[in-house]
């Protein structure tokens, strides 16, 4: 779903880049096994290999009716008495697409960079399964963490949601849903994230036809996981229509300039300013969506990150 960008994106030769690349690999055709092919091979060619700095192990979250697997990404050395802080991370692909390896290129480096352990959630997909499936499984992943965290040297008192894309709405849905239970997050970062249904956002009448993600993209996607549009109105897929956002956690939004979900995170950085909820909010200007993957490679992609990392550490003290 990539196009040729239109003449009025002043991309610089890194969004061009990233344009170049995504073409190069579009799926052969419609077919759901191509699509995931051709983006796992994307997400490939922009995963360094690993040089050990971090320990991995792939392990599996018990439930009864659908054992999630995820990825532990541990910081080398002696865990705390009191385990890990951690990052779950819910990874973007528009609930389509994307596994334990098509987000190795940002959770290795979080894991290294701000030494704590980092989850990353192999949640189920669209067509196979809707909505609320996706969410569900990270929910139990989260809820596992924060009873058995320990058994994995894991703090649950110290867990931040994170995600990119369809992963910051699944963790943006996640955090809403954990107000006032006694068991919020210690802290919520959200890159370009989607975080309604409604496409009619000042954002989306602008980039509507940006490059690497348009609005009749987003449709496709959303139509996808949520075919029945009862559903959109949920505030597990919308979470920008909660009237509540008081016990929400510290928050770090990002959001890139050429995208129609600019102002759904945008508007969710408002809303939790208003709640009084400590909130950093970046605009990255001159990006696309998906350009996270850009991260050792951009100069705003890089500053962006060194503003996210600046964010998170106080969320884990």
């Amino acid at each position: 779903m990539t196009q040729q960008p239109s003449m009025r994106y002043r991309l610089s030769e890194e969004m061009q880049s990233l344009v170049y690349w995504s073409t190069i690999y579009s799926p052969a055709d419609d077919d759901i096994d191509s699509i995931r092919a051709a983006y796992d091979a994307m997400c490939l060619h922009y995963t360094l290999p690993r040089d050990g700095t971090v320990n991995i192990e792939d392990k599996t979250v018990p439930q009864l009716n659908h054992p999630v697997n995820v990825r532990l990404y541990s910081p080398l050395g002696e865990a705390p008495a009191t385990g890990w802080p951690c990052i779950l991370y819910l990874h973007g692909g528009g609930w389509m697409v994307g596994n334990l390896d098509s987000h190795e290129f940002i959770t290795r480096y979080l894991c290294r960079d701000l030494n704590v352990a980092v989850l990353s959630v192999d949640y189920r997909l669209t067509p196979e399964h809707h909505f609320p499936a996706a969410y569900e499984d990270c929910e139990t992943v989260y809820h596992w963490l924060y009873q058995h965290g320990l058994q994995w040297k894991i703090n649950p008192n110290k867990i931040v949601l994170m995600g990119d894309s369809a992963g910051g709405n699944l963790a943006a849905a996640l955090a809403v849903q954990l107000q006032h239970t006694g068991a919020q997050a210690c802290g919520l970062a959200m890159v370009y994230p989607c975080l309604s249904s409604r496409f009619d956002t000042a954002s989306c009448q602008q980039q509507a036809d940006a490059p690497l993600l348009s609005v009749t993209d987003m449709h496709d996607y959303l139509k996808a996981y949520a075919p029945n549009a009862s559903d959109w109105q949920d505030l597990r897929l919308s979470p920008l229509l909660a009237q509540d956002f008081s016990d929400m956690p510290s928050s770090f939004i990002a959001v890139a300039e050429y995208d129609p979900l600019c102002d759904d995170g945008r508007f969710f950085a408002d809303k939790l300013k208003q709640a009084n909820i400590a909130t950093e909010f970046y605009f990255g200007k001159g990006l696309l969506h998906g350009s996270l993957r850009l991260v050792r490679d951009c100069p705003v992609v890089q500053d962006l990150y060194q503003q996210m990392l600046s964010s998170l550490k106080p969320m884990f003290n």
